[in-house]
This record gives structure tokens, sequence and C-alpha cells, in this order.
């Protein structure tokens, strides 16, 4: 069964998947999957995570850890026995053990053979491209969903209370009789 975080982002079982995307949006996918509550979830940060404080509380089957440094989260990976497994990328791992990122890679594609695995990101860098050479999937989200246009009325209120209707505009048509137009003059007044 896939594991649907966006209606564009599916997770297949036993896969490696890369997310880039804002804090937000991501937050906002795990917290309205309602499915995700249904199985077993290994949520990974390193030192500083932007987006566990943002997690509703109502999650049943997640299991937090933290690695420290980059063995850690190579033991964590080894020991893992969840359905999905979300890494919350954090970039100070690697700052040491510039060497283990190619290890970490093929430990988080070892991973996958297991369960669904997804390593997120809020943007790019070096670690994480070449983190992401050995995923099945790479999905990549500049900016989240936009915020709905304000209507022009409600935006500018004095443009609103400044425009009239024109009364002749239902007399223009060929079709419309002088009934109908007294009728449709009434309704506007």
């Amino acid at each position: 069964m896939d594991f649907d975080l966006l209606p564009s982002v599916s997770l297949r079982p036993k896969s490696f998947n890369s997310l880039v995307a804002p804090n937000e949006m991501f937050a906002k996918a795990l917290n309205h999957n309602l499915n995700l509550q249904r199985f077993k979830v290994l949520y990974i940060c390193g030192n500083y995570s932007l987006v566990l404080s943002r997690l509703d509380r109502k999650f049943q089957e997640l299991d937090i850890r933290r690695a420290f440094t980059v063995f850690q989260l190579m033991t964590i990976l080894e020991e893992a026995r969840h359905s999905l497994i979300v890494i919350e990328h954090d970039p100070m791992l690697y700052e040491d053990a510039q060497g283990m990122v190619e290890y970490v890679s093929q430990g988080l594609h070892d991973a996958a053979k297991e369960a669904a695995v997804l390593l997120y990101s809020h943007g790019t860098d070096t670690f994480q491209e070449d983190m992401t050479k050995n995923a099945d999937r790479v999905f990549y989200f500049d900016e989240g969903p936009r915020a709905t246009a304000k209507l022009i009325s409600k935006a500018y209120p004095k443009a609103q209370k400044s425009q009239m209707t024109l009364e002749s505009w239902t007399c223009l048509g060929a079709t419309v009789s002088a009934l109908k137009c007294k009728v449709a003059r009434a309704a506007f007044q």
C-alpha cells in the first residue's frame, strides 16, 4: 500500500524517496494524513528539528529518535522495524564526517528493503544531493501551495462603494421587452 503524503507525493513500500519542500508544507502533509496513523512510523531528526514542533500529538504510532552523529544515524537505521521511516536531513551531522555521506546513502537504500524510507529536507545542499543518488524517487517543491487570491472588491473597499450599476444594460438586448426592462430596473433599485 502506498503512503500518500500529498496529492503528488506517493511513497511506495520498500522504496527510498527524497523530498525537498518547505517545512510548513511537510508538517501539514504529516498532520492531515490520517492513513499514516495506521502504521508504525519512525521519525529521525538530527541536532535540531524544524518540523517536529509543528506535528500534532495525535500520532499514536510515531516513534521519534534523534541522531547526534552519523554513526548514531546508521545504528538507528539498522535497528528500525517500522513501516515508514522519515529522516529529517540535518547537514550539521556530516560536517565532521564528509566521507560518511555515501555510507549513509547506502544505509538508507538498505533500510528501504524493509520499509518505505523518506529523506526530507527543507532545502538542498551538497550532502543531501549526494545522498539522493541512491534514491528511487525524488520530489522537489520550491514553494508550498499559494494562498487563495483575494477578490479586488474586498481588497479595495472604497472602490466597491464608488461603483454604480448601469440601468440601461438590461435594455440593450434586442429580445428584451419593455416589460422585462421595467421589472429589471425595479429589481436593481
